[in-house]
């Protein structure tokens, strides 16, 4: 038997770390799994949700918990570069998954400095390092001398939500024709480049879906005013039926991020055969490939024209709109389970 210890602090958080610590924690319920042992680290609060066949540790216990265990980690697979409460053992194999190096663009000088020395000192100190994309293999490469380490990609799984729930939320009304994005609401979504856009949907609303306590929300809702954009709701947080509900009635998801490691939600809409529009930054025209439409230019009459003319091609039932959500359905958790099952046994000599 081996032993594997997964790190799922952020399970629960609504971010794309959280959706892949739920959808992995389904699949450890199930115990042992091909001759390896799993032991979870969470939050105190989410001990034993996940059921007696795993072990826990906790973020707040962590050495007090692996020393109860009764017996050592084999292999420790930190799922973030951000939370590295890891341990190193004589024997131990750590593994470590990269999803973006988003700071080298967000922050400035000394803080910049401090980060990409941190990420190299948590790839020297790993022995096997996982990226989400190409695009971030690329951007690690250039940045890190990883050396001989060992580097894969294994492209993020996406829950199939397309037969759960879907509840209209308060702020749609029943014969409104709108847009949608979702996203943290951060400076690198790039939602304000479509607030100006817009007066050119006057007969269209635009859902801006995301926290509400941020910096960037205030400075949306400023550009709102200045643009007398009454067409534009800042919605704050939505619920995962409303979600899923606004991906399968809007006419159009909106998505000009230019910082992404994946981009999960390009893909979600695309499951409910919403047409999808696209910055060409990052990770995305690598993980849309030609399933979606590109903004070439963030001046507001050349978005508008972009939007207007993709979807005049665009028939939801048609087979373009089929040929994506095929596409985007090859990106799932059973995919990605299966590829970290292969490479724990490769790296643990279970093959």
């Amino acid at each position: 038997m081996k032993y594997v210890l997964v790190d799922l602090t952020r399970y629960q958080e609504k971010c794309g770390f959280g959706e892949i610590a739920n959808n992995v924690g389904e699949y450890l319920k199930r115990g042992i799994i091909d001759g390896i042992h799993f032991t979870v680290l969470m939050t105190e609060k989410y001990k034993g949700i996940l059921g007696d066949d795993v072990d826990y540790v906790t973020v707040e216990h962590l050495d007090k918990d692996l020393k109860a265990l009764g017996h050592l980690i084999d292999l420790w697979h930190t799922t973030d570069q951000l939370f590295m409460a890891r341990r190193h053992a004589k024997g131990m194999i750590n593994l470590l998954t990269v999803h973006d190096l988003n700071f080298l663009k967000e922050k400035k000088g000394i803080h910049r400095i401090k980060n990409l020395l941190k990420l190299r000192w948590f790839i020297k100190r790993s022995d096997y390092v996982t990226v989400i994309s190409e695009y971030v293999k690329q951007d690690l490469l250039k940045h890190v001398n990883i050396g001989d380490k060992p580097l894969r990609v294994i492209y993020n799984g996406i829950q199939d939500t397309t037969e759960e729930a879907q509840t209209r939320p308060g702020f749609v009304n029943a014969n409104d024709r709108f847009f949608f994005t979702i996203g943290q609401t951060r400076k690198k979504k790039n939602f304000h480049l479509l607030i100006p856009m817009m007066k050119y949907f006057p007969e269209h609303k635009l859902f801006i879906c995301g926290k509400r306590r941020t910096s960037y929300f205030n400075e949306l809702n400023e550009i709102k005013e200045r643009c007398h954009a009454d067409n534009v709701i800042m919605t704050g947080e939505i619920t995962d039926e409303e979600r899923n509900w606004m991906y399968a009635h809007s006419e159009a998801f909106l998505f000009p991020s230019r910082l992404e490691g994946f981009g999960l939600p390009v893909l979600e809409a695309m499951r409910y055969n919403c047409k999808v529009f696209s910055s060409r930054f990052t990770s995305l025209p690598e993980v849309c490939k030609n399933h979606a439409s590109y903004f070439d230019s963030f001046e507001p009459e050349n978005m508008a024209k972009t939007v207007k003319e993709g979807l005049a091609a665009w028939d939801k039932n048609g087979e373009e709109a089929l040929a994506a959500k095929e596409y985007s359905m090859g990106f799932n958790y059973d995919k990605y389970i299966r590829q970290y099952l292969e490479l724990y046994k490769e790296l643990l000599h279970l093959k």
